[in-house]
């Protein structure tokens, strides 16, 4: 272990920079200040073994910083800038002057290239992320190759300044002579602690962007029907709400999916079935028109709904915008050839009334025989009553509601309540079934009716124009997807309606640039609602699967023209995107990567998982992580001139069994500490996963150090820690780091053998150290342990589990993955130890056993998922063994 000091000033032309030696020896040019050392511990094995030697000379480093204080104040200079390394700040050292004069940076286990030169034959390790937003500063430290040659010492050998491996240092980004022009002035000892290798002081969260959801999406404000292009479907939906012949339904934010699938049909021949209405209870006897021999393909049932004015204004809709967040638009049948005989209609067929501000509370005020009570059957009126008092409300000074009349009339209106069969029909566009393909006509009883359903809802709405709604209209869409189908749901017309405006429609164009704005300037968010029920450690079921049906669908055409495939992937991370289109979008990166001979897809991976980080969304995290380490291998096993999917094909081409392709890997790690988890799924002996003949290797190495040191989320931390121990795997340093831990361990158990005084210091520097770095530990360490011969036996147990792992594995497969594994299975409160492991993996102080396992483990679910997953001529995934789903 070892330590250096450099001087933070350009070496005078007449000598060398150089340093002033822990005896106090003053060996600076005259008149010029000498900058503080610096303290390094170094990223070794050997570091952190001998730590107690490095904390010992602390002292004397100190000492030197004081002197070079003292002989500061006596000159009389005064700083222009702040010292090397700022101010403490969480444990650690990061600092900055208002010119960026110096910075102090955190990189753990990232080897950069190096840039040789500077004082003493050393070399500054240069940063290429410098000139990109979240970028770390230029990392500095000694060579690898005089680390080896002062592990013994625990002193400094030389002033070289090269870190092959991470770690924590400086870097300056003025020219030589507006650092020349800089004066330095030291800091007390006090607030300078030493710099520390594979240590996370604080906490640096990516920048935030420009917007957040509550922020409004103005062009939507302007998005007057009258002015725009819209589709078809969407001129339909406008004009329909215009003539009154549409109701809206605001759905609470919780009863999505149980209304959505209130409309599929029971296992079994998928004919829908119409669901007895309240009133029918006492009126069997009464005939209801004859069914025609049509099969519906979705049930039918009465609920609530709001006949809105002409262009949806002046009336607000039932619940708050943000408990009820979305609505769907339904068409009322049409044909009728007057008013009278749609009120016989809905009349005969208990198709209800009432007007605005009355509540009917329907399902409390029907008695068991089916009759209205509570004077709810004398305040029912007819639809085109409704729509008269519609029409006083925009164009009368004085009208009625709720039995009283307004003189000057209200800005809003409260919403009145048309209870009528809702489903039968699939989505009715142009005269056409879109589900079925099948002709509808409303007046030839092959159409919309009030008794046997009218459709699925023609359209979606919100009430507010903020990025945060906008975003839960594009998820809802996508459940509606899910559930009913996408056919159903496939250019379904989405809508702004507010009392005020009355109808805006989010056209493709509008929605094109809300995608944009998310990929480029929105700080990405999931659904609140589900936040917290889906995180690393709380993930129901229900709510999961919630999360499964929101996933946006980046595969369309029209996305797929306006976004960049790393847009995609910012969307994908951040927001949420399905299996297939992100397999896709993976696919296409690698095909650009062999003609381009570039490594577009761990750039297009790491703009996902960054957004995913923004997100706090271990979901999408891992999702990108698995589908990366599967098309990487799935790309090694394909000749380079096959393409690696049809440009029609995804993974799965049918959406309906997008569940399915998602469970395969989605279940992996489900339960994780249960029988039958990941921890038997994965670990289990080799031979029945065909180990002994097929190792694919990791695949390419992801640079997440960045992201790593930007969050604490156990969850991200389990993703970004599985990218780095795939990382270390893939790059060899792992391999490197066991043997450097054996040797490094041998070395201390032969001094604690040989001595109690060298084992009690080695717990008291432990202790600190503990305390000093906050290293991720459940407990103390046990000075006994040190005392007795217990810590030399783990630690043997310890080396000989590394030495074994060193002679049967390669260091890339799984058999690796099982060492380290079976390791951290056996440790109870490990303090070195699991310093040790870190290392070996290149992952920070944070990690506790349980954060290295749970990464373990998904890293290993890479590998299993890469191993057991094959894939069929046209792309779609499958598990060996089982017929393609296709």
């Amino acid at each position: 272990m070892s330590a250096h000091r450099r001087n933070n000033t350009e070496p005078a032309p007449t000598a060398p920079a150089n340093m002033m030696n822990v005896d106090g020896d003053d060996h600076r040019p005259a008149g010029k200040p000498i900058p503080q050392a610096v303290l390094v511990y170094h990223e070794s094995a050997h570091s952190i073994v001998f730590r107690d030697g490095l904390r010992r000379q602390q002292g004397a480093i100190r000492q030197a910083s004081s002197l070079m204080e003292r002989s500061a104040s006596v000159l009389g200079e005064r700083s222009a800038a702040k010292g090397m390394g700022g101010e403490r700040v969480g444990g650690g050292c990061h600092g900055r002057d208002d010119d960026s004069a110096v910075d102090v940076g955190v990189g753990v286990g990232a080897t950069r290239p190096s840039s040789r030169g500077g004082e003493n034959g050393g070399g500054v390790v240069v940063d290429p992320r410098l000139h990109k937003r979240h970028s770390l500063p230029v990392v500095v430290g000694r060579r690898r190759e005089e680390q080896d040659a002062g592990y013994e010492s625990g002193g400094s050998r030389g002033s070289g300044s090269s870190m092959s491996s991470g770690g924590i240092g400086v870097h300056r980004s003025r020219s030589v002579a507006s650092r020349n022009a800089r004066e330095v002035k030291p800091q007390s000892p006090a607030m300078r602690p030493a710099v520390i290798a594979n240590f996370q002081p604080v906490i640096e969260p990516l920048e935030p962007l420009d917007l957040n959801a509550s922020n409004i999406f103005e062009p939507l404000l302007h998005a007057d029907p009258a002015t725009l292009e819209m589709t078809d479907a969407e001129s339909e939906v406008v004009e329909l709400l215009r003539k009154e012949q549409a109701v809206v339904k605001t759905i609470r934010n919780a009863d999505w999916s149980a209304f959505l699938q209130k409309f599929k049909p029971a296992e079994g021949d998928g004919a829908g079935k119409r669901e007895r209405h309240p009133a029918e209870r006492g009126r069997h006897n009464k005939s209801r028109p004859k069914t025609t021999d049509i099969d519906f393909p979705f049930n039918s049932f009465v609920t609530s709904t709001s006949l809105l004015p002409s262009c949806a204004k002046k009336m607000r809709c039932f619940g708050s915008t943000g408990e009820y967040a979305v609505g769907v638009v339904f068409a009322l049948p049409a044909g009728f050839p007057n008013d009278e005989s749609e009120d016989d209609a809905a009349k005969r067929t208990l198709t209800w009334s009432w007007p605005s501000g009355y509540s009917a509370k329907t399902e409390f005020n029907i008695d068991d025989y089916g009759n209205l009570i509570n004077g709810r059957e004398e305040a029912l009126v007819s639809l085109s009553g409704l729509r008269k008092m519609n029409n006083s409300y925009l164009h009368d000074k004085d009208y009625i509601v709720g039995g009283r009349m307004v003189h000057g009339g209200l800005t809003t209106i409260p919403y009145n309540e048309v209870y009528v069969r809702v489903g039968g029909l699939g989505r009715i566009s142009g005269g056409v079934d879109v589900s079925t393909g099948r002709i509808c006509n409303d007046a030839a009883g092959s159409g919309r009716s009030f008794d046997l359903g009218i459709g699925l809802p023609v359209a979606l709405f919100v009430r507010e124009a903020d990025f945060g709604h906008l975003v839960r209209l594009l998820r809802t869409r996508a459940r509606y997807s899910a559930i009913i189908g996408f056919d159903a749901a496939h250019d379904i017309p989405l809508l702004y309606i507010t009392p005020e405006r009355g109808v805006r429609v989010f056209t493709q164009e509008l929605q094109h640039q809300v995608l944009k704005v998310m990929a480029r300037d929105l700080n990405p968010f999931q659904n609140p609602m589900l936040a917290h029920k889906t995180s690393f450690e709380n993930t129901s079921e229900p709510y999961l699967r919630q999360k499964l049906e929101e996933l946006l669908d980046l595969d369309d055409d029209n996305i797929k023209g306006v976004l960049t495939p790393e847009e995609m992937a910012r969307i994908a991370g951040g927001f949420g995107a399905t299996d297939e289109s992100v397999a896709k979008l993976l696919d296409k990166a690698v095909q650009r990567d062999r003609i381009e001979k570039k490594s577009n897809l761990q750039d297009i991976v790491n703009e996902g998982l960054a957004f995913a980080l923004r997100a706090n969304d271990y979901h999408t995290s891992r999702q990108l992580l698995i589908l990366y380490t599967l098309v990487a291998a799935k790309s090694r096993g394909e000749s380079e001139s096959k393409p690696l999917l049809d440009a029609d094909e995804g993974y799965l081409s049918d959406t309906s069994k997008r569940s399915s392709s998602s469970k395969s890997w989605r279940d992996a790690e489900k339960n994780i500490e249960t029988k039958g988890g990941v921890k038997e799924l994965l670990f289990r002996d080799e031979r029945t996963l065909g180990l002994e003949t097929l190792h694919p290797p990791p695949p390419p190495p992801l640079d997440t150090d960045r992201l790593r040191s930007a969050t604490n989320s156990d969850g991200l931390l389990a993703v970004l820690g599985a990218a780095q121990v795939l990382r270390a795997m893939q790059d060899k340093s792992a391999k490197r780091r066991v043997s450097e831990c054996i040797d490094a361990m041998d070395k201390w158990i032969q001094k604690g053998e040989q001595s109690v005084a060298f084992r009690v210091a080695a717990w008291r520097d432990q202790r600190a150290a503990q305390g000093d770095l906050k290293i991720a530990m459940e407990n103390d360490s046990n000075m006994m342990a040190f005392l007795s011969n217990k810590a030399i036996d783990n630690r043997k147990k310890f080396v000989k589990q590394l030495r074994d792992a060193a002679a049967v594995t390669d260091f890339d497969s799984l058999k690796f993955l099982k060492s380290i594994h079976s390791m951290l299975a056996q440790m109870n409160s490990p303090c070195l130890r699991l310093e040790l492991l870190q290392y070996v993996l290149g992952l920070d102080n944070r990690y506790s056993i349980a954060h290295v396992s749970r990464s373990v483990e998904l890293a290993a679910t890479c590998l299993s998922l890469s191993e057991s997953e094959v894939f069929s001529e046209d792309g779609k995934l499958m598990t060996k063994g089982a017929k393609s789903s296709a």
